[in-house]
């Protein structure tokens, strides 16, 4: 049963996947088209428009010259080959995110509900059709084919290999290269003192840049000194689907000026600082997949647009707040363990539905969401404040009986 729902998952995605738009994956395409001008595609890199399907609906490319270079085998094969090909490479990826959170679950001394009912493989199965189907997955690939799956593996595959011959730091610095939010995972290797591995992703990021140089200058020059900072490029920041700190926090009616900065800092920094903190604990306990994903939320939160389909970290954090962060909490009454329960199932709930759809539901279209009622706003941000509310509950929980907790 479980390997048939997840055939009819798999099924769902690649349908529709195939007969809709596929728009980002459109856009990397068309950034490697623009290249060698396959099939007479002349538009430059940086142009507004790269791809258009209407006067009023257009996508730029938001990405460094060297994720150009590097989607250049999709330019030299058809649209649909290279959308089956990014979507069965997301699924190996959901599959491994499943096996990974299962085995650490168990690891850790838990277990997933349905395992002795159905087995490993069999439960692993059935938690890759939910991960597939939660709000973040689903949109990011049924709708847009993202790469979004394809830099988790690099960062995964860096984080939780053996450091060996080669330092930890590089596969995530090419995958800066890639999206350059993934530089944010340096804080782990930073918080663990891995000295090597911060300058290994340093020289690894460096080295993208400088192949972009090389190979496409005009393009790199234009993307650094010129796209990367053009605000209009990556779309209204007010959007509900943005669950940034910055977004949540306009969502709530808070207008552009110092107040919004003040607060958008301040929440930062607290965040930052917060995880910053906990890294260590959880590196010292083995609880590297909780380090992973608090990591990704971080970067979510920091970066001034965040879209819900990027949260693809959901299911990980979601397995991390049940299972890791219960020592914490021990120590805690139990008020504060039923809040913290709480928080975390209406983040879930929520952020499966995802907020664009909340927004949807509320506003009574899909049309007009760039002007979407403070109603709609509001409700479609209380699952992203609520997982934020959450994390933040954890870190103050092992700051305040901190005595406690490292004498575990």
């Amino acid at each position: 049963m479980a390997y048939a729902l997840l055939a009819w998952v798999v099924y769902q995605h690649m349908y529709k996947a195939l007969t809709l738009d596929a728009f980002d994956f459109s856009v990397y395409r068309a950034g490697a088209m623009t290249i060698f001008d396959n099939e007479g595609f002349t538009k430059d890199l940086y142009v507004p428009d790269i791809v258009r399907w209407s006067e009023d609906f257009w996508l730029p490319f938001t990405y460094p010259p060297f994720a150009a270079m590097l989607f250049v085998p999709l330019a030299f094969m058809p649209h649909w080959l290279g959308v089956v090909c990014v979507l069965v490479l997301s699924f190996a990826v959901a599959w491994l995110l499943a096996t990974l959170i299962y085995d650490y679950v168990n690891a850790r001394g838990y277990e997933i509900p349905c395992q002795h009912f159905i087995g490993r493989t069999g439960t692993i199965a059935l938690m890759t059709a939910g991960i597939l189907v939660l709000g973040p997955w689903r949109r990011g690939l049924m709708g847009l084919v993202q790469i979004n799956p394809l830099i988790m593996l690099l960062v995964l595959v860096d984080l939780l290999r053996p450091a060996s011959r080669i330092p930890r730091g590089v596969l995530i610095g090419i995958a800066g290269g890639i999206k350059l939010t993934p530089l944010a995972f340096g804080l782990i290797l930073l918080m663990r003192r891995d000295f090597k591995g911060v300058i290994t992703l340093g020289i690894s990021f460096f080295t993208t840049v400088v192949l972009g140089f090389i190979l496409m200058p005009a393009e790199a020059k234009e993307f650094w000194f010129s796209a990367l900072s053009d605000p209009s490029r990556v779309g209204n920041i007010n959007f509900p689907d943005n669950i940034s700190i910055l977004g949540w926090l306009m969502h709530l009616g808070i207008p552009e000026g110092a107040l919004l900065k003040i607060l958008q800092y301040t929440l930062t920094l607290a965040l930052l600082l917060g995880v910053a903190y906990l890294l260590p604990k959880l590196h010292s306990r083995r609880m590297v997949l909780s380090e992973i994903s608090l990591n990704a939320f971080l970067m979510m939160m920091m970066s001034p647009i965040s879209w819900s389909h990027h949260n693809i970290w959901l299911p990980l954090l979601m397995m991390t707040l049940w299972v890791d962060a219960r020592p914490f909490l021990a120590y805690s009454r139990t008020w504060v363990r039923w809040v913290f329960y709480a928080l975390t199932v209406v983040a879930a709930v929520g952020l499966a539905i995802s907020p664009m759809n909340i927004a949807i539901r509320i506003h009574g279209s899909d049309q007009g969401l760039n002007d979407a009622s403070a109603p709609a706003l509001i409700v479609s941000s209380v699952p992203i404040i609520c997982l934020f509310a959450a994390v933040m509950l954890w870190i103050l929980t092992a700051l305040i009986h901190r005595r406690h907790i490292a004498t575990k």
